[in-house]
């Protein structure tokens, strides 16, 4: 795999910035090929041609992460199990705003490729119908429908990586696309205003994801930390013998993972309804 010759999983937790520039020049890829050849389908296609790039690299990445818990079962450590993997969420942290930022370069500088983002799109506007006209982000939907929703994009992650190994990243690909049409937007209504372009993509892109950080980030948080849990879940089911010490622990930190990134959910939900 040419992504792996290029960063090694091995490295890659101890400089997420790689991850950052190989995953911004990646989308840019992805978004070229899905557009020349389905541009009808490119929404989609250009999501998934980054999940192939990826599946490779982070399904390696998890065999690391489940590596360490199997030595840790070994070395019978305690309480060290946020230390063992805390490094893999800057990885999906640096691949994710990568992916956002990579996308919304484009969506604002090349507007040819628009058929790219005619889903994503569609999406923001039934989330939040004001979005395409630069007003602030819409919180009239209430708490129950927050905690619901991001509860099942939450599941989805985690079961399409205990299934599929790193199929999570398809998900988490999708929301970052959503994202880059939402900050797009921002970006268009400044150079809309007579700012240049390149000094509105320098200050929307930021302004854009502020406005959502407060809730936004324990969200996308909680879906990294429920894809790394079904990730060495499932390298786990894989590698160990059921009911074995090492299992064990891998199991425990898939569920102790999962049960923390359902609360980081449940405070999202409350900030993005109150706030």
């Amino acid at each position: 795999m040419v992504l792996e010759s290029i960063l090694n999983p091995k490295n890659a937790e101890d400089k997420p910035w790689h991850v950052f520039i190989i995953a911004f020049f990646y989308t840019l890829v992805a978004v070229f090929f899905a557009h020349k050849m389905f541009p009808a389908q490119a929404s989609i296609l250009s999501v998934a041609l980054i999940t192939i790039l990826f599946v490779p690299f982070f399904q390696k990445l998890f065999e690391l992460e489940e590596e360490k818990d199997e030595d840790a079962a070994r070395r019978r450590t305690r309480g060290n199990m946020f230390s063992r993997h805390r490094q893999t969420i800057s990885v999906f942290s640096a691949f994710f705003l990568g992916t956002a930022i990579s996308m919304t370069f484009i969506y604002v500088f090349f507007p040819e490729f628009g058929s790219v983002f005619s889903l994503q799109a569609d999406v923001v506007r039934q989330l939040n119908p004001g979005a395409a006209a630069g007003a602030a982000y819409n919180t009239e939907a209430s708490f129950w429908n927050f905690f619901f929703n991001n509860t099942q994009v939450m599941l989805l992650v985690f079961i399409m990586s205990a299934m599929f190994g790193a199929g999570a990243i398809f998900v988490l690909a999708w929301n970052a696309s959503i994202i880059s049409v939402f900050s797009g937007f921002a970006v268009q209504k400044l150079a809309g205003a007579g700012i240049p372009a390149h000094y509105a993509f320098a200050y929307g892109v930021p302004a854009s994801l502020g406005s959502i950080a407060l809730h936004g980030i324990p969200e996308i948080l909680a879906y990294f930390i429920a894809g790394i849990a079904g990730g060495i879940l499932s390298v786990g089911i894989i590698r160990e013998n059921f009911g074995s010490r090492e299992f064990k622990i891998v199991f425990k930190d898939a569920v102790v993972f999962l049960a923390i990134a359902e609360i980081m959910i449940l405070g999202a939900a409350y900030v993005e309804a109150v706030f």
